[in-house]
């Protein structure tokens, strides 16, 4: 692993665990000594986390954590429904006749649900699990640019979902994605998902207005 990778890496942790918040700056000059390395490392390092959509520069004001516009929500939504619902509708189509979800799903669903109920407060493990069976519903499908194109989505939906702390509790995840699975095979996989990630867009735009 290079330096740039390690600093890469702590710094997305960090993002990702909510220990660095939305618009916080990241400044290179405490950055260096943090990490004990040069400003071309850390450079290289916040330009990588910005190809990752974590990351946003500024003129003037440098590197921040970047926080969603409505129009990013929006965006973000957009890509994100057309991989997943294009998942679906594969997944059901592709699929071998059965009453139930491939075992990846059914896997995947569980942990989600398990750690949602044994783990409420552990938000970075809530949300890896939900990343993990988004992206089981897509590699269900078998299509591997659609893989590709979700693996790429994973960082920045990370932050999303970080973002969407404090307006989704476990109870209301599990509660969503127990309807969501049981949709996957039946002719409302796609309606439901669509319903899903635009609900979830809803609540961030929402909870970024200001209270009347």
């Amino acid at each position: 692993m290079t330096a740039v990778d390690a600093v890469a890496d702590a710094l997305r942790e960090d993002i990702l665990d909510g220990r660095l918040g939305a618009d916080e700056p990241l400044r290179e000059t405490a950055l260096t000594t943090r990490f004990g390395v040069n400003r071309h490392t850390v450079r290289a390092a916040l330009q990588a986390l910005a190809a990752e959509r974590l990351v946003t520069f500024e003129a003037y004001r440098g590197a921040r954590v970047r926080s969603f516009s409505d129009a990013d929500v929006l965006a973000l939504m957009e890509y994100r429904t057309a991989v997943e619902a294009e998942a679906v509708r594969l997944l059901r189509t592709r699929a071998e006749p059965s009453s139930r979800p491939p075992d990846s799903i059914i896997t995947a669903h569980d942990s989600l649900r398990r750690i949602c109920i044994d783990r409420p407060g552990d938000h970075r493990a809530i949300e890896v699990a939900h990343a993990e069976l988004h992206h089981a519903i897509v590699a269900a499908a078998r299509s591997p640019r659609l893989s590709e194109a979700h693996a790429a989505l994973l960082a920045e939906l990370g932050l999303f979902m970080v973002q969407l702390r404090s307006v989704l509790p476990p109870e209301e995840l599990i509660d969503q994605h127990d309807r969501l699975v049981d949709a996957l095979i039946g002719d409302h996989g796609e309606e439901e998902l669509r319903a899903h990630l635009a609900h979830s867009a809803e609540q961030l735009i929402a909870l970024r207005r200001p209270a009347p």
